[in-house]
């Protein structure tokens, strides 16, 4: 009996020291809280860090920011911050592209104007019908295209950092794709070449499964129609001629590059190269 009074002194004992502990922490947490005292370290103890990422800490001025993120790698997914879409990326030879046309803006109807603004872009859907952009990238008209701009390598309405590739950067890119052992011949930088060139460099640059997937998208003609959607696509530069601007297309019937230059009012794809 006695050892049992003795157990259960010691059981009330323990629950009372409990309680009171309890309640010291509570008291001591909520004053602490209600506090105006400021929390202060001298930032020179790294061992109180767990881990960290992109964060720059001053030891001198007692400061702590967020840093730039890790450097951004070609062939990771480019992000674009003006609608939250992304994009596939691919690094050809010393080229790093967009690995699928633009798509950014507000669908506007075949028959209207696209504006020169880059911040209320328009586009072109395939048809009207916005399931076309998703699946083909936007068609611009090149003063839209270019943002107003005619500087040849004018970011125009691609990302920042990221700008519509000149004449001669496609001429760079059928270089780096041809393996016929004429790819100065056949891919002059010049502006005086035009027609379909090369010899198989089209079959690679249309493939779908290869590195530049270039859609067969149709284009939007200076009459406000659609058409040609699977067996052309039609792809802007930024270096304009009078009234023209220079410009790449591929064909579903012949293996090679067409180059030359077209009205500038018809609605054409978009491929961004990375500044």
């Amino acid at each position: 009996m006695h050892n049992f009074f003795t157990r259960k002194l010691s059981t009330v004992a323990v629950s009372i020291i409990f309680v009171i502990v309890s309640f010291v922490c509570v008291y001591t947490i909520v004053r602490a809280i209600s506090s105006t005292a400021t929390v202060t370290d001298s930032f020179s103890d790294s061992t109180k860090i767990a881990s960290s990422t992109n964060v720059t800490v001053d030891t001198v001025n007692g400061n702590v920011s967020l840093s730039e993120a890790s450097s951004w790698t070609c062939g990771s997914a480019l992000f674009d911050t003006r609608d939250a879409k992304s994009y596939a990326t691919v690094l050809i030879g010393s080229q790093c592209w967009m690995q699928e046309n633009l798509n950014v803006g507000s669908k506007v109807a075949g028959s209207a104007t696209q504006t020169t603004s880059t911040s209320t872009i328009q586009k072109y859907c395939y048809s009207d019908s916005e399931a076309n952009c998703t699946t083909y990238g936007g068609l611009y008209q090149w003063d839209q295209a270019m943002g107003g701009s005619t500087t040849a390598g004018a970011t125009g309405i691609c990302p920042t950092s990221w700008h519509i590739p000149t004449h001669d950067e496609w001429t760079l890119l059928e270089r780096t794709t041809c393996t016929s052992g004429s790819c100065v011949a056949d891919f002059p930088y010049d502006t005086t070449t035009t027609g379909y060139r090369g010899t198989d460099e089209g079959t690679t640059l249309k493939n779908g499964a290869g590195s530049f997937k270039g859609l067969l998208a149709g284009y939007r003609n200076t009459l406000g129609s659609f058409t040609t959607v699977g067996v052309y696509t039609y792809l802007w530069s930024s270096f304009q001629s009078g009234s023209s601007a220079w410009r790449r297309n591929l064909y579903s019937g012949n293996a090679t590059v067409n180059r030359d230059t077209n009205d500038k009012a018809y609605g054409f794809s978009v491929r961004c190269l990375k500044d």
